[in-house]
């Protein structure tokens, strides 16, 4: 409607809106990656949480397989320290469940149907875990991904809405109500002290910060110098 007229050819509006739809579709894309990552660390979380039921109820039919306190006799089950209790880290309680799964083949006899402690069931259970962890891991990865796109393309979008501030602020009256029409507020009071907020609020690109001189011993030297 206005940039024509007020000169505004280094942004013309078929080109703001294809900047304005990459961003969009990539505000979409990360929060469709989002909402799979949370629900895929919902998943491992539940696979998980059966994963540690399931080793501390295998753990009782080992005491009653290999005596009620650990001996060398245990370390065919997986638990090879005298430490029997569940392991803390995800990669430790899948080797213990695949070390039971292994005894309880070996030795069906000692298995427990009516309690799911057997091998079919164990090995059922920590193969859920392995599979929900990988693709907890895929989710987290590709939504990491997403992110990283979606700030870019806002980026580009703020570095080319400043643009336009920026030449209207030359072109037009702080009064003008085109303003308006670009769904600004009128910068009637100051334009400068408008331009500096708008700047720092959310328009401007983040710009790096200066580098720290580097103090040598040559120049600390010379400041005691001078002080001197």
């Amino acid at each position: 409607m206005h940039g024509l007229w007020l000169g505004m050819t280094q942004t013309p509006s078929s080109e703001f809106r294809r900047i304005l739809d990459e961003t969009e579709k990539a505000e979409a894309a990360w929060s469709d990656a989002e909402n799979t990552r949370v629900h895929s660390q919902a998943r491992m979380a539940a696979a998980d949480e059966d994963l540690t039921a399931w080793l501390a109820k295998a753990r009782l039919v080992v005491m009653l397989a290999r005596g009620e306190k650990w001996s060398e006799r245990w370390i065919e089950t997986g638990f090879a320290h005298r430490a029997t209790n569940i392991p803390k880290r995800i990669d430790t309680r899948i080797k213990l469940a695949r070390k039971i799964v292994v005894f309880l083949a070996l030795h069906p006899e000692y298995g427990v149907p009516f309690a799911d402690v057997t091998a079919v069931r164990g090995r059922s259970i920590y193969e859920r875990m392995i599979q929900a962890r990988a693709a907890s891991d895929l989710a987290a990865g590709s939504c990491t991904m997403k992110k990283r796109l979606r700030n870019a393309a806002k980026r580009v979008l703020r570095r080319t809405m400043y643009q336009v501030i920026r030449t209207l602020d030359s072109t037009i009256a702080p009064n003008d109500p085109r303003w308006l029409a670009f769904g600004l507020n009128l910068p009637i009071a100051s334009p400068s002290r408008w331009r500096h907020g708008h700047r720092h609020r959310f328009l401007e690109a983040p710009t790096e910060p200066e580098p720290i001189p580097l103090i040598t011993e040559a120049h600390s030297n010379r400041a005691r110098t001078v002080a001197a």
